[in-house]
Order: structure tokens, then sequence, then C-alpha cells
């Protein structure tokens, strides 16, 4: 119980309760506080089921928002946090936490739940067992007490709250550096349920709840004066909190669950989990019991220097209290911290109503001056903007005008040199055709004409050739269809001819075959097959295609 003297806290009285059921541990330590002489309405509780985390929000602390448009940009925030943070409160944490379980005594009741949610959805011809819950099982193997687990089942309801409407409260930090216009906030939150059973509480003792806060995190109200970068490290039986402080201002709030009694080891995982890159000044902070050898043996372990909270040494209470000391007593430092309260947090004094009815008419008196001013200044001002504005106009103009002829001039160029560019290619395929492909193609027809020349006889009449494309015969042809690879077919030429005896047809397309070979060509397509002639004659009718074949490197352009 503190009191207020000047700027300095005094402690009218001090009590302490080891009940697991809070209700009864509060009212021990009210009697006991009472029997001292403490006569006060006022209280604020730090527990567990509060926490504290930084959110980004754009808005500034130099204009925040009114108090219900805040709580609700907050609660947005901060609500997936808290169901989080409520999460971890199980029975087999709390179980442990008390010393009833031990850790592998929890992996195995786990592993056996585990084992009961897959028979649970097993097919009906395989034995099903209906899934028990943590504290049946717990019991069932003999660890525990049914008086044990009813007595944690009271912690944890004090612990874990209804899904129900979130309540908070915040404090500005800085700005955000990678983030212009979006500033880091403290914020703290409690559901609504876990004040209304506080507030019932303390109105069952005559007393009024000003407020929940978060057992560990608020150690930084104790700061009078913070380096550049610190670390914080606040540990309790329950939590441990690890605040990062930067240029002065929180970045980023971790809290742990002790798995653990150990806190030196509960500090050492809070440690290690910020993963640093440098090493800011570390400061810790725990109950003052544990205080000096735990400080010795942090420094020794992480073989950095570890200093105390300013105001925290074995002469006062846990941090946590002093610091929602600090807040309530609007002492130094307390600002930093923000109390749960139903409804939010108060409006700022020049927000409340009845500080805003006297300010109204001389506000207004003062308005109409400042309007007026202000315009007068503006009038000025939009003045010389605009001249300024039409001076930098004309510049621009001037140098879109010379851009636009510069770019004019361009295009007309570009459009010549791709007439120069078409007209040159034009000229190259016209020298390419008369020079190359003419005299090629003049050779190759004369070479064709030649070879039907020497191949035909007596006995063969050429009735038709054209280059109407490659044609496919009915009759299955002998020789492979497939171009040799690496080669394609430039040329073709169809050939029909008439054979009066089918040796002749035959003897003929031999003939053809080693004449053309010499020219890098084939015959495809044949086709030998009685047909009636000229004149009525019998014989046999011959067609055949040859294919001009050249390697795909002279093809190409």
């Amino acid at each position: 119980m503190f009191g207020r003297k000047g700027k300095s806290l005094y402690i009218s009285a001090e009590a302490e309760a080891d009940h697991l059921d809070p209700a009864e541990a509060f009212e021990h330590v009210l009697l006991s506080v009472r029997q001292q002489g403490w006569k006060g309405k006022h209280v604020v509780v730090l527990t567990p089921s509060a926490m504290n985390a930084i959110i980004e929000l754009p808005v500034s602390a130099k204009k925040p928002k009114p108090v219900e448009q805040m709580h609700e940009l907050v609660r947005w925030e901060v609500e997936p946090l808290l169901m989080q943070h409520q999460a971890q409160w199980t029975l087999g944490f709390l179980l442990e936490l008390h010393g009833m379980l031990s850790h592998e005594q929890i992996v195995e009741i786990n592993d056996i739940q585990k084992r009961q949610a897959k028979n649970t959805g097993a097919p009906r011809s395989v034995d099903r067992t209906p899934t028990k819950r943590f504290g049946e099982l717990a019991m069932d193997l003999g660890y525990v007490s049914r008086e044990q687990v009813q007595s944690l089942f009271v912690v944890q309801d004090w612990l874990r709250d209804e899904d129900d409407e979130v309540q908070c409260g915040w404090s500005a930090q800085g700005e955000v550096d990678d983030a212009p216009g979006v500033w880091n906030w403290l914020v703290s939150a409690a559901y609504s349920s876990s004040i209304q059973k506080w507030t019932t509480l303390c109105d069952d003792h005559d007393l009024t709840l000003l407020g929940l806060m978060p057992l560990t995190g608020n150690s930084l109200a104790l700061l009078e004066q913070t380096d550049k970068s610190a670390l914080i490290l606040e540990t309790s039986s329950l939590t441990t909190t690890a605040v990062r402080l930067h240029r002065q201002n929180v970045v980023s709030v971790r809290h742990l669950l002790n798995h653990t009694e150990s806190m030196l080891n509960a500090c050492l995982e809070a440690y290690h989990s910020e993963n640093l890159t440098q090493h800011p000044a570390i400061l810790l902070s725990c109950p003052t019991d544990n205080l000096p050898d735990l400080q010795a043996q942090f420094k020794e372990a992480i073989g950095h220097e570890v200093s105390l909270l300013p105001s925290q040494n074995p002469e006062y209470l846990s941090p946590g209290v002093m610091a929602a000391a600090r807040h309530i007593f609007n002492l130094k430092g307390g600002k930093r911290i923000s109390l749960i309260r139903q409804g939010g947090p108060l409006p700022p004094p020049l927000k409340r109503q009845e500080n805003q009815a006297a300010l109204l008419v001389g506000g207004l008196i003062a308005l109409i001056l400042v309007a007026e001013l202000v315009m007068f200044i503006q009038h000025n001002n939009v003045s010389k903007e605009k001249a300024e504005i039409d001076a930098r106009a004309k510049v621009l103009d001037d140098a879109v005008a010379r851009i636009n002829a510069q770019r004019e001039e361009i295009d007309k160029r570009q459009a010549e040199l791709e007439a120069q560019q078409e007209s040159q290619r034009r000229m190259e395929s016209r020298l390419d055709f008369f020079g190359q492909e003419m005299p090629e193609r003049s050779l190759m027809v004369q070479a064709v004409l030649g070879i039907i020349q020497n191949t035909v006889n007596e006995q063969i009449i050429i009735n038709r050739i054209d280059e109407m494309g490659r044609r496919v015969g009915v009759q299955a042809d002998t020789a492979p269809t497939a171009v040799r690879p690496g080669h394609i077919v430039k040329d073709n030429f169809n050939i029909d001819a008439w054979a009066l005896t089918e040796s002749a047809g035959q003897e003929f397309v031999q003939n053809m075959k080693l004449a053309v070979a010499a020219w890098d060509m084939e015959v495809r397509d044949i086709q030998v097959f009685e047909k009636i002639g000229p004149m009525n004659m019998s014989g046999y009718s011959v067609s055949m295609s040859i294919l001009h074949v050249v390697p795909i490197e002279e093809e190409a352009p």
C-alpha cells in the first residue's frame, strides 16, 4: 500500500498471501493491511491475465484520435494477441508450474490424448474410446488428486476469461523509423470479464477498482533516463517479459511463460529469444529477494554487464508494484505505461465536458481573431505562391515546347532512316534474286529436263511435268519417306509418264533414281499401275516426284 509525499512514494502497509485462489489471497491481504491501519479505497490489480504489446498505428502522439476511436483501433490490433496470451494458461502448464506434474508426465498425457483423438475418428469396426480431458487423464494415471485439479481450475478461471469485449490502455512511443506517419504504441489489454471479476470482488469489500495492469512489462516506468538502446528483462514466478528500448522509446515487448522454477533460466531464455545483433544496455528487474544473486549469475552467463533498474534494490517491493504506483500518482516515468479500465482511458482534461464548457466562450472569441489573422497570412502566402507557380509554369511550358520540337525532328529523321533501310532491303532482295536464285533455278530446270531426255526411250511417253507440290501416291513407296537428317526439300518436280510395259516403267524409274542422285535429288512417291494410254493402247501409268534436297545451312538466310 502506497502513499505520496511530494515527488516521492512511501509504503504505508505491506502484506502477502500464498493462497492458490486469488479471491482468498485478496481477502487475506486486505485483512492484513487493514489491521496495519490502512484505510484506503482504491485498488490496482496486477494480473498475468492482462498483457501489453507494441502495435503500429497511423496515429500521431501529438494528434491522437478521440478515446472511443482510439479504443477501437487499439482493440482491433491487440485482440488476436490477447487471445494467444490467454491460450497459454493451460491446466498442464499450471500443474507443472506448481510442481504437481513433471514435464515428462505432461508429455505422456498429451500423447495419450493424441492417441485417443485418433481412435475417436476410427471406423466403427474399431473399438473407440471417448477423448478425456487433461485433468481426467492426470487423475486416472494417479499423478494428481481431484482436489489439486479443482484448485487449479479456480486459478485457470481467473487467468483465462471469456472471449468477450477487450478493454485497453495505451501510451505513445516514437515514430516508426521506416514508416513515416506511423507510430509505435505501448498498449495493455484485458477482457471485460476479467475486469468485472475484480470489480465485483472489490465491491464486496467496499473498495474501488481503478483498473488492471499486466504482472510484468511495466518496469520501464522506473526508468528516469534511458540509454539510446536498452533491454529490460523483468521476471516473476509466472512470466518473464523482455522490453526493448531504442532512443528512449519502446520498440518491442515479448512475454514468455516460465517453464522452469529457475529465474536465471527464464531470463536466459528471454535474452536469447531477442536474437540481438548488438549488445544494448541490459537492465534486470525481479522480486527483490532474488535480485542480488540473479544479477551476478546472469552477468556471468551472458558475459555482458547487467545493471539493475533505478529504484530496484532490496528495500523496495517488486518492480511491477512500484511502476503501478508511479503511474497512479503521476510521478515521473508513470506515463510510459497505461492502466486498463472499463471503457478505456479517461479523456484528457481539456476534452472533458466540465472543462470544455468553461473554455467555450473564450475559445470562440480567440477563434475569430485567429481566423482573421490566419486568413490574412494565408492570403499573402497564396499570392506569393501563385506568383512563384506562374513563373515556374512559364519556364516549364518553354521547356516542353523545346522538347516537343526536338522530338518531332527525331521522329522525322527516324522515319527517313527506316525508309532508307527498307529501300536497301528491297535492293538486296532484288540483287539476290537476279544474281543467285534465277541462275540456280535455270540450271536446276535444265538438269531435270536433261535427265528426262536421257532416260526416256521408245517405250516411254512423258505426259506432264509440273511443280504444283509434292504428290502422295496411292501405292506404297518402297523408298524411305523421311528426308535425310540436317536436310530440307528446296524444289519439287512432279512427272506423269506412260510406259508400254510394266518392266519399261520400272526401268524408267530406276534410271531416274540413278540419274538424279548426282544432282542431290531424290525420287519419291512412285506409282506404276496399269492404264490405257494414247490411241487406246494397253500400258502402264508411271508417276513420281523429284525432290531437290539441300543441307539446312545452305537454305538459311
